[in-house]
């Protein structure tokens, strides 16, 4: 290769290198602006005493860190908001990789089946909080009347004023709203397991739990790491479904860390111990992250 050959080729390196700087700047300003600011005023502001009416603000150092970190409520929320992330996720990742392999058969009506399995993911939260609370009101909702009709109950039960039966609930509801999207990323994945390789197994005698723990498994295992890191953090930090379906209660029985901040913004007006609180949940959310992209770095090894 020639002086002037290798120059020319560094150029263009060079080139398509701050071409593409150029091109993902936009969207590093975007996530900049909405993601990484907002995070970092929340830290700075987790270390005043902020006045809800005027916004002055008091340098308190950690004091809001040891008034959340010494708070029984805050311990009770974490705990339920692991509760709802881990029983949710578990349970979406077993009945999507079930519906998923299902509808990866050739089956009359798969199109149709996919559709209908995805509908609920296509619903805002809203809607299916409010029609969850709907169908379980004792009075006017169905659920009570089906118990009622079977025996199984003797009157109506306020299933949504009950703190441990109010939290079940939202799971249940957060697992059939949250359900289609591992299918949709197992569908994805299982388009491209290479037909060769199951093929070859079936000739060496292979039965369908060997070729599916051999070859289907190991092809599945990176998009399911990644899909349970979104979904550790959508759900860790979801307001909308658990707050719309209980409100919080009974006595705090639904209350998660992203309820518990609005408690502390609305209710107690305690600003400082929001911000301290949100920063608490990024830390969180960071140390899950690590430990999930350590994770999907094994499964990649193993699948090369």
């Amino acid at each position: 290769m020639t002086p002037t050959t290798s120059s020319l080729r560094k150029r263009f390196e060079l080139t398509d290198r701050w071409l593409a700087l150029l091109m993902l700047a936009p969207a590093a300003v975007l996530v900049a602006a909405f993601a990484v600011f907002p995070v970092v005023q929340g830290f700075y502001a987790s270390f005043f005493r902020i006045d809800a009416a005027t916004l002055a603000m008091r340098f308190t150092g950690l004091e809001n860190y040891r008034q959340v970190l010494g708070s029984d409520l805050f311990w009770d929320s974490l705990w339920r908001n692991l509760i709802w992330v881990f029983t949710g996720m578990i349970a979406q990742l077993v009945l999507g990789l079930g519906i998923s392999l299902l509808l990866h058969q050739e089956l009359k009506g798969r199109n149709l089946a996919r559709g209908l399995v995805l509908f609920p993911y296509l619903v805002p939260a809203i809607v299916i909080a409010l029609t969850w609370r709907f169908v379980l009101d004792p009075t006017l909702g169905v659920f009570n009347r089906i118990l009622l009709d079977m025996g199984l109950i003797d009157r109506p039960f306020a299933i949504l004023a009950n703190p441990r039966t109010a939290l079940i609930f939202v799971i249940i509801a957060g697992i059939w709203k949250y359900t289609p999207f591992m299918v949709i990323m197992f569908l994805a994945r299982l388009q491209v397991i290479p037909v060769e390789q199951e093929e070859a197994a079936r000739l060496d005698g292979a039965n369908g739990w060997q070729i599916f723990r051999h070859i289907t498994l190991p092809w599945l295992m990176p998009v399911a790491i990644i899909a349970l890191l979104l979904r550790t953090i959508w759900s860790f930090n979801e307001f909308e479904m658990v707050y719309l379906f209980a409100g919080g209660g009974p006595l705090f029985g639904t209350t998660t860390l992203p309820v518990l901040v609005r408690h502390f913004i609305v209710v107690t007006r305690q600003l400082g111990a929001a911000a301290a609180t949100a920063t608490l949940m990024v830390v969180i959310l960071l140390t899950m992250a690590w430990g999930y992209f350590t994770l999907y770095n094994r499964a990649e090894e193993e699948l090369a």
